[in-house]
């Protein structure tokens, strides 16, 4: 059997963190994604050829294989997709190279779920697609299935309004090959949109619980990306503790430590720095004296001047952070980018290789309308936002009363 991993789509909502690599090289611990699929599917022995469907930076998933993946037991074959194609239409694309029956997995699907389980599922029902399926808090996000008794898939809809159930479909599959006959080839086809339900309503789609033993994930958001290192994080702390500290790494004595933490190779951290629950402090990153950090993701490389503070945010690799800078409320930053000393952002997408000067600085304000238009804005910030900044705030606000649209998005000062 062949596994076809779809590894060409742009990665949009992860964005600035997919705008400098493909979305299934997103790490989790400072590993690819792509990586955890690859070895899941090396236990597999029905499995004897992966497929990489390939389009967006498709040399970098190229690379990574070549000089990462050079032992890897079974082969791996590259299909390049000439254009956007979509799920459907890059299913369409690998026909020539698998055989009746074929795996499927998204990239950005992070799971220990064991492909085996639905193999076997998919060999016990005769259905021509065997959906894995999982119980979520948000199915609205997701493609929702409705089941008979006997698993067959009665029901799908894809990201609905209103969902009828909380078990969504998890971009893992085991499809028939004459599923392929009926895709366009070489056009845009949604397999979720498109494909699937037709198969839905002839009654030929079987489904297969995830067990709620395993995790599962769709890395499509930085909100999502913090959950996968948090997971992966509470495996880790079951066998080895509540922090990891990798080889080559140095921390001092005076370092306060609140696990789950992971500290990954040749960091260095400086004196007096405390680091709380659900961080991971990516490889060669440099943490100066008296920084602190919380909830936070630091790829690698990167550099946390003395008394930073990160909390609930993302680093790229090669970030620099200035000294007091404050980072909050899920910011998000690009590889390479630079901040500079003094500076407070909150809940902001910074550019890859972005000089963030002067107050220059992204703050989601997340304010009624009502309290920032002039004569009606409190004398302190809801936020905590330093004097300085809530001044300017203010004063633009007087100037220009801004709009809902305003508010919910970034201000960039």
């Amino acid at each position: 059997m062949k596994a076809v991993i779809l590894a060409g789509g742009f990665g949009t909502r992860l964005r600035p963190i997919s705008s400098t690599r493909p979305k299934p090289m997103v790490p989790v611990l400072g590993k690819p994604n792509l990586q955890y699929i690859l070895e899941s599917l090396e236990k597999v022995q029905e499995i004897d050829e992966v497929i990489l469907s390939v389009h967006y930076m498709r040399g970098e998933i190229r690379e990574f294989i070549e000089e990462k993946m050079a032992d890897y037991p079974k082969d791996i074959r590259f299909v390049n997709d000439p254009m956007p194609l979509e799920t459907g239409g890059a299913l369409k694309n690998v026909e020539e190279y698998v055989s009746e029956d074929f795996l499927v997995i998204y990239g950005d699907v992070f799971t220990n779920f064991d492909f085996r389980e639905l193999i076997e599922a998919h060999e016990g029902n005769d259905g021509l697609i065997t959906v894995a399926v999982t119980k979520v808090y948000d199915p609205e996000k997701y493609g929702v299935v409705e089941l008979d008794d006997g698993n067959r898939v009665t029901h799908f809809e894809e990201k609905p309004h209103r969902p009828r159930t909380n078990l969504v479909d998890a971009g893992i599959y085991v499809v028939n090959r004459k599923v392929l006959e009926e895709i366009p080839k070489g056009k845009e086809v949604y397999f979720e949109r498109e494909v699937l339900p037709k198969y839905v309503a002839r009654g030929e789609v079987y489904a297969h619980k995830i067990p709620r033993g395993n995790y599962w994930i769709d890395l499509g958001t930085p909100e999502d990306l913090f959950y996968a290192h948090q997971v992966a994080m509470d495996e880790i702390t079951r066998e080895n503790g509540y922090f990891v500290v990798r080889e080559g790494a140095e921390v001092p004595e005076d370092v306060e430590i609140q696990g789950p933490v992971y500290i990954d190779e040749g960091v260095k951290i400086g004196h007096g720095v405390k680091i709380k629950a659900y961080t991971y402090i990516g490889p060669n990153t440099v943490v100066e004296d008296r920084a602190y950090l919380k909830r936070s993701i630091l790829i690698s490389h990167d550099v946390v001047r003395e008394r930073a503070e990160i909390k609930d945010s993302i680093l790229g690799e090669g970030v620099v952070v200035g000294k007091n800078v404050i980072l909050k409320e899920n910011a998000v930053v690009g590889d390479y980018a630079r901040i500079y000393d003094n500076l407070v952002i909150y809940g902001a997408k910074i550019l890859p290789w972005k000089k963030v000067e002067e107050y220059e600085a992204y703050i989601r304000i997340k304010l009624d309308p009502t309290k920032v238009r002039p004569g009606a804005t409190p004398e302190r910030c809801p936020l905590g936002l330093p004097e300085c900044i809530y001044t300017k705030f203010k004063a633009i606000a007087g100037e220009k009363p801004p709009c809902d649209e305003c508010i919910e998005n970034q201000w960039l000062f």
